[in-house]
């Protein structure tokens, strides 16, 4: 018993290690108005609550909301470049998304999806 204690508290040590990383950065976009899909309520507002908390936790955010196919891919490579020297990322999207021969896409407001 006395063993699993020790694996649990030496568990816990090193999550809260990785925790406190130096430099910790975060993408966050939440899409809500969809031209051609069903427009969804709750992104925007969540992307928004997670920047300001990650700022609060010490992460440099680069954040976008209802963004174009343009917009995300600009936001994407804007976050892309601040990784280098990173200790930590994150990231976290709120909005439509598609799987497609299980690979995972997040869907600009302006995603226009046609049956083929």
């Amino acid at each position: 018993m006395m063993a699993l204690r020790f694996a649990i508290a030496l568990l816990l040590v090193s999550l809260s290690a990785q925790a406190w990383a130096e430099r910790r950065v975060a993408l966050v976009i939440g899409n809500s108005a969809y031209r051609y899909a069903v427009p969804l309520s709750n992104p925007k507002n969540d992307a928004v609550d997670m920047t300001a908390k990650l700022q609060a936790l010490g992460f440099e955010v680069v954040a976008g909301e209802d963004l174009d196919l343009s917009g995300m891919r600009g936001t994407v490579r804007d976050f892309i470049g601040k990784l280098d020297g990173a200790d930590m990322a994150l990231l976290f999207y709120a909005g439509h998304g598609v799987q497609v021969n299980g690979t995972n896409y997040m869907a600009p407001v302006d995603a226009r999806l046609i049956h083929i």
